[in-house]
């Protein structure tokens, strides 16, 4: 949906990219492999084209160690958003996000000139200069992929290999809504990936207080018939919340997921599912309201500011408790995973 094309690199894009000043991508604020390889690549084409030197815009925090890694072997620089001035003179590119969510820092009253990305569309995108929303693929990772396949750039092996682990590691190994697409896109890039800077990254080292973290998921995670929520306290990161989701998930006797924690002042919250007939984004919407979550199909997440003068454990609490409720099942129902016997 938008002025973007199947395959190549739109006439469109290019004049935007071909424009005098600064051009600063933006992912949203705690990006994920896919939203660093999909600002990565752009910024690569921007310089390749059209001679623009652009700079990666960070809103909040990298904080998984593959995302790390990634940012370290791969060479992406970002350039805190504080840092940056964003206004009216400034060509803004916004990549797996769009204008309107809160989990970017376009600030209010700035029009993005570019946006780019896979999940379904939250605003009006029609009178913006770009736009390329594409639903129906796995990774925004692809729709970059596609631009430099017809491009006929010497792909750089460090933009491969984000592009590759960016689009692997948002559909799960190509398990998780990945379609004809996708593939092809990993088929093509693969080649030109570096294996071994691959292997760091998916085996990233990890601190000591990553596996406390897991610890806690575990002892706090409630059953309820086919769902798991585990409310996981304060985090270390925001990220961790996807990350125990998809580990919660992995248990053979649910279909659904959820994580939920604190970062500052703010409950985050992200929901799996096994089921590819619904929509989690929607459901995530419908528990945090729509301006604090989304996604598409089988993962979504959102975060909501914690009300000043409440017990987050008690706001923790009420958001379980709708979860349990959106996705069908029954509060009577819960038990203890931790006290679930060896089978």
């Amino acid at each position: 949906m938008g002025n973007g094309s199947s395959k190549g690199v739109p006439p469109a894009l290019l004049t935007v990219l071909e424009r005098p000043g600064k051009l600063v991508i933006l992912p949203h604020d705690n990006p994920d492999p896919d939203a660093l390889a999909s600002a990565a690549a752009l910024r690569f084409l921007a310089k390749q084209l059209a001679g623009n030197d652009a700079t990666i815009a960070l809103g909040g925090y990298v904080g998984r160690a593959e995302n790390r890694a990634m940012l370290h072997y791969l060479s992406i620089p970002l350039v805190p958003v504080q840092d940056l001035r964003l206004d009216h003179e400034t060509v803004i590119a916004l990549v797996d996000t769009q204008p309107g969510r809160s989990n970017n820092s376009l600030p209010d009253g700035v029009q993005a000139s570019i946006v780019i990305d896979h999940h379904p569309q939250y605003t009006p995108v029609g009178n913006l200069p770009f736009a390329d929303l594409r639903e129906g693929y796995g990774a925004t990772s692809t729709i970059l992929t596609e631009y430099l396949m017809d491009a006929r750039l010497h792909l750089e092996t460090k933009i491969a290999t984000a592009l590759f682990y960016g689009i692997m590691a948002e559909t799960q190994d190509l398990g998780r809504e990945a379609t004809t697409p996708d593939m092809d896109a990993c088929s093509f890039l693969y080649p030109h990936t570096n294996k071994r800077r691959l292997a760091k990254i998916e085996n990233a080292r990890v601190p000591r207080e990553y596996f406390a973290a897991f610890r806690t998921a575990i002892e706090s995670a409630m059953i309820y018939d086919e769902a798991i929520v585990s409310i996981l306290g304060d985090i270390r990161y925001p990220d961790m919340v996807a990350e125990m989701a998809d580990f919660l998930l992995r248990l053979d006797e649910v279909d659904w997921a959820a994580a939920i924690g604190r970062y500052g002042d703010f409950l985050y919250v992200s929901l799996r599912t096994t089921h590819r007939d619904v929509n989690a984004g929607d459901i995530l919407q419908r528990v945090l309201g729509s301006d604090h979550a989304g996604g598409h199909d089988m993962i979504a997440g959102g975060r909501m500011l914690l009300p000043q003068g409440t017990d987050w454990r008690e706001v923790a609490a009420r958001v379980r408790s709708r979860l349990v409720a959106a996705v069908g099942m029954q509060q009577s129902t819960a038990e203890r995973l931790s006290k679930v016997p060896a089978r």
